[in-house]
Order: C-alpha cells, then sequence, then structure tokens
C-alpha cells in the first residue's frame, strides 16, 4: 500500500504575520514617546527651582529684592522672546536635532548655574531659558507629527509631565540644597538634562524627519511672514489669548498665592504646600482633558466649566480656612487642563507642520510676553490698594480668567485658521 504522502503546513494566518511588526512599531512608538517624555521632564524644574531658594541665593550673593526679581522674571521673558527663534532653528536644522540643541542650552545653563556669582547665574539662567523656550515651541509640533494618531492623549501626558516637572523643581529645591548645599538642585536638573539629551538622540521619534524636511525648505515661511498671515486670522489672534492668558495665571497665582496665605495667617512652609497642591491638581487633569472635552460635548462648554471651576478656587482662595483645600484643588485642575486645550486647539485649527510651528511660535511668544506682565499688575495692585490691594489682585486674576473663557470661545468658532 503506497503511503500517504505528508499533508502541508497550513497557511499562516496573516495577522500571526503581522504580528512581529505591530509588536515592534509599538515598541518603537513607546520608547520614542519615552525620549519624548525624558526631554520634557526638564521644561519646568530649572525654572520653579529658584523660588524656594530665594533666601539662601539672596544671603549667598547678596542680592537685593530687585536683583532676586530680575533672576524670577528673566525665565518668562525669555519664553515669550526664545519662541520666535525655534521656527528658524527647526528649519535649519529640523525638528529632532533643534529639539536636541535647545536640550543641549538646558543643560549647559543648568550647570553653570552652580558658579556662585551674580553675573554667571543670571547668563546662565538666560541659557537655560532660552532652551526651554524653544522646546515650548518644538515639542507640541513634534507630537502632531510623530503622534498623527492619537495627539489628543499625547498631548495631554506631555502637559502633564510639564507641570510635574515644575512641582518636582520647587518640591525638591530646598531638601537638596539643605542636604548637598545650594548648588545641588541646579546640578541634579543637570544630570536629568544629560540623560534626557542621551535618551533623545537615541531615541527621538523619527516621523518629524520628513516633515522637518518640508519645513526647512520654507522656513522663511515660519517667520515674520506666516506671522502676519496669523496676526491677520482671528482664529489665531484667539489661540495666542488662550495661550497667553492661561500662562498670565499660572505665574501670577505661583508668585502670589503663597504671599496672599501667610497675610491669612498661614506660615511660609505651609503656603509652600499649598501652592504645592495647587500646580500637582493640574496633573491627571491636562492627562485627561481630551476625555474631558468628549463628555462636555463642546469646546465651548469645556471651557465654560473651566473656566467656572477657576473662579470658584480664587473665590476659596479669599475666604481661606476649610476652603483652601478645594479651592487649591479646582484652581489647579482647571490650570492644567487650560494648558491642554491650549495645545490641543492649536493642534486641531492648524494644517500641517508648517503651520503648527508657527502658530506654536507665535502664541507661546506673545503669549509669554504677555504672561510677564500678569505679577506685576498683581503687585501694582497690591501696592496702591491699599488695605483693599489684595482683593484688587485677586479680582484681577478673576478678569483674566473671565477673558481666557472669551479667547477659547472664539477659537471654537472655525475649525481651521
Amino acid at each position: 500500500m503506497t503511503p500517504t504522502a505528508p499533508s502541508e503546513d497550513p497557511p499562516c494566518n496573516a495577522d500571526d504575520a503581522d504580528a512581529p511588526a505591530r509588536a515592534s512599531a509599538e515598541l518603537n512608538g513607546l520608547t520614542a514617546l519615552s525620549a519624548l517624555l525624558a526631554v520634557t521632564l526638564v521644561m519646568r524644574g530649572p525654572v520653579t527651582m529658584v523660588g524656594p531658594l530665594g533666601p539662601e541665593l539672596s544671603a549667598l550673593l547678596s542680592l537685593t529684592p530687585t536683583d532676586f526679581g530680575v533672576l524670577t522674571a528673566l525665565p518668562i521673558a525669555l519664553f515669550g522672546l526664545g519662541s520666535f527663534a525655534a521656527a528658524p532653528l527647526a528649519g535649519r536644522l529640523g525638528l529632532r536635532q533643534g529639539a536636541a540643541l535647545a536640550v543641549l542650552l538646558v543643560l549647559l545653563g543648568t550647570f553653570a548655574r552652580a558658579v556662585p556669582s551674580w553675573w554667571p547665574l543670571l547668563a546662565a539662567t538666560g541659557v537655560a531659558a532660552l532652551g526651554i523656550a524653544i522646546l515650548n515651541v518644538l515639542i507640541p509640533v513634534v507630537i502632531k507629527t510623530a503622534f498623527s494618531g492619537s495627539v489628543g492623549r499625547v498631548m495631554g501626558i506631555y502637559t502633564g509631565v510639564v507641570g510635574l516637572s515644575g512641582a518636582l523643581g520647587g518640591l525638591t529645591a530646598v531638601p537638596l540644597a539643605d542636604a548637598l548645599g545650594v548648588a545641588a538642585p541646579t546640578c541634579a536638573w543637570g544630570v536629568v538634562a544629560a540623560a534626557a539629551l542621551v535618551f533623545w538622540r537615541c531615541r527621538a521619534p523619527k516621523g518629524v524627519d520628513a516633515a522637518s524636511s518640508a519645513s526647512s525648505a520654507t522656513s522663511a515661511n515660519s517667520g515674520s511672514g506666516a506671522f502676519a498671515r496669523l496676526l491677520r486670522s482671528p482664529t489665531a489672534v484667539a489661540l495666542i489669548g488662550v495661550m497667553g492668558v492661561q500662562s498670565l495665571l499660572i505665574y501670577t497665582v505661583a508668585a502670589w498665592l503663597p504671599g496672599w496665605l501667610q497675610n491669612l495667617g498661614t506660615s511660609a512652609e505651609m503656603s509652600g504646600t499649598w501652592l504645592f497642591i495647587y500646580l500637582v491638581s493640574g496633573l491627571p487633569a491636562s492627562v485627561l482633558t481630551p476625555r474631558f472635552m468628549r463628555w462636555c460635548g463642546s469646546e465651548r462648554t469645556a471651557e465654560c466649566v473651566l473656566a467656572g471651576l477657576y473662579l470658584f478656587g480664587v473665590a476659596g482662595w479669599t475666604a481661606g480656612g476649610a476652603w483652601l483645600l478645594p479651592a487649591s484643588i479646582a484652581a489647579g485642575a482647571s490650570q492644567g487642563a487650560m494648558l491642554s486645550v491650549a495645545f490641543l486647539l492649536m493642534a486641531e485649527k492648524t494644517s500641517g507642520t508648517r503651520e503648527m510651528l508657527a502658530m506654536s511660535a507665535l502664541a507661546q511668544g506673545v503669549g509669554y510676553l504677555f504672561a510677564g506682565t500678569g505679577p506685576w499688575i498683581f503687585g501694582l495692585l497690591l501696592e496702591t490698594g491699599g488695605a483693599a490691594g489684595w482683593i484688587s489682585g485677586w479680582n484681577f486674576a478673576a478678569v483674566m480668567i473671565v477673558l481666557w473663557a472669551a479667547a477659547g470661545w472664539m477659537a471654537a468658532r472655525r475649525r481651521r485658521i
């Protein structure tokens, strides 16, 4: 009897054949996201670590209050001015290399601040702030380009890590300085920046390279010509307002909330804790903003809810006592979501990498310059308002919250710029 020939192996399932490729793509996407978040982690901490070290730095360097005010205001000013350099830099170097150069500036600036002298400290702070300003513009463009299928989720995670960076900078500065010396906090952030730079060089998203090439071919359009065109668009102007007002609010609150709470009788240490609660409350809100906006059903509804929460927070701060906890959480959650809303609206209203790059540079450039006026206006109201100065300052913050909602309402009127 002739033996039966062995049967052929069944054909491979197409899904099984594609599984290794999918796993590789998912791993590449995860490592690229991790590299992006590592860079994001250095985008606020080197700035927020300065405030808690004010007494130590002032004593060490014999700084006047005006000197220290210049030191804390310089990063905000350079966040605005440096943003305008980001688009030409990306046009020349590309998004990946431009971001790498920006992280290098942060690294050099943070380590150089360890020199115990006024002018090197000021110059090094400027270098680090310039690097962060460039990252402020480029990283949202990288997200729109490299993570186009999940912009909302990744943008929410990004803004959450931005907030985490700021919270860690303020929280760790004094313990590190007490344990290892006043230079330790800035050196620690230098180490973080060095690790982020290595990770970015090895694992930065590769999908941005083609977009970078397209941007470099028309880099002039990302400069003054593109800015002029955007300024003629009501939607673009509204986006500038959304970014600028939320920036003004966070820097104004960070500057004056501890002083107000101490005016109510809270200790200096506890006032710092309330500020930390305010900042940390924004982290989950940033990540969950896309889901929150879907739940609200429309951008306008979401913006009104956020404005209402922030107004509740301001009212609770002025009331003090048992209201401080719900007020700090409500205002912090709203503040964190506001930043996510700003970036999500920019991604939604722009067409392509080039326009997003120009819009991000313009919104953050003008926005941070505007934000720098907030703490000064609050202080002026406090100085000239007599006994009612503090209430005048918080009324100013409330007006800015309403203005943010109005800018968001205008930005939601059209689908594209």
